[in-house]
């Protein structure tokens, strides 16, 4: 079954709008063709360059991640021995097209944010700050911040994370927000929330107020879920779309 790209993007978009992207991010397509024909697709995190010879090695000829190969710094030139120029010059030469849903997967209903409360177990959960990105809500039953700890490490399948100092008491209100969230700290503090689980926390960020933590769960482990939730939404539209779940995709990041 062949499928134009620019119909997957729209699938994508009807659940995820590109309207949602922070002005910062570069959601939608990247590299190749919108109006293309597509008769295999490959699903990543990560738009890497092994994820890109998996691809091409799988005969694919469309890449969907949540981060886009192309964001933050200007593309300005493509050169040989640039990891990033040789994703892209190894996609062109492939004929493979790339499009990626990044922050309007992040914010949208029943996107990551919500996927993080969910698996924490989280009740009543609202969105928290005017950006839209982050959730908070409450846990089914209070505990304590090492108990807490562990829940997040089995929630996200974080073999460690990192904590500041752990609150006195039981944790009972949460916020979550998905990948490098720690700009939600302030929100989450005036929200009432005891604890923030997000990821790329920097170090000054640790030093927390009192009655208040912040834990790194990784930004590749709060991340994760995106893969699952592309899936669903392209296999609703599509159900008969050959659709592939990258296995080159890995953390950056090596815990030793």
């Amino acid at each position: 079954m062949k499928v134009r790209a620019s119909e997957i993007a729209k699938a994508i978009e009807e659940f995820a709008p590109l309207g949602l992207q922070a002005e910062w991010d570069n959601s939608g397509f990247t590299v190749g063709n919108p109006d293309g024909m597509v008769s295999r697709a490959l699903i990543a995190l990560n738009c890497s360059l092994e994820v890109m010879q998996e691809a091409v090695s799988k005969g694919c000829d469309m890449v969907i991640t949540h981060h886009p190969l192309i964001v933050h710094k200007p593309c300005l030139s493509i050169l040989e021995g640039d990891v990033r120029s040789e994703t892209i010059m190894l996609a062109i030469r492939h004929g493979i097209t790339v499009y990626s849903s990044h922050t309007p997967l992040d914010k949208t209903a029943g996107g990551l944010n919500d996927i993080m409360a969910s698996r924490l177990g989280l009740k009543d959960t609202r969105v928290l700050g005017a950006d839209g990105f982050s959730r908070v809500g409450s846990l089914p039953r209070a505990m304590s911040a090492g108990a807490f700890v562990e829940k997040v490490k089995k929630a996200f399948g974080a073999s460690c994370v990192r904590t500041s100092a752990f609150v006195e008491g039981k944790v009972s209100c949460v916020a979550v927000s998905s990948g490098g969230g720690q700009g939600a700290i302030a929100d989450a503090v005036a929200s009432g929330a005891q604890v923030l689980v997000t990821g790329d926390v920097t170090h000054h960020n640790f030093y927390c107020p009192d009655g208040f933590m912040v834990i790194d769960a990784g930004h590749h482990f709060t991340e994760l879920p995106a893969i699952g939730l592309l899936e669903a939404v392209i296999k609703k539209n599509f159900p008969k779309f050959a659709l592939l779940l990258s296995e080159a995709d890995k953390s950056p990041i090596f815990y030793i």
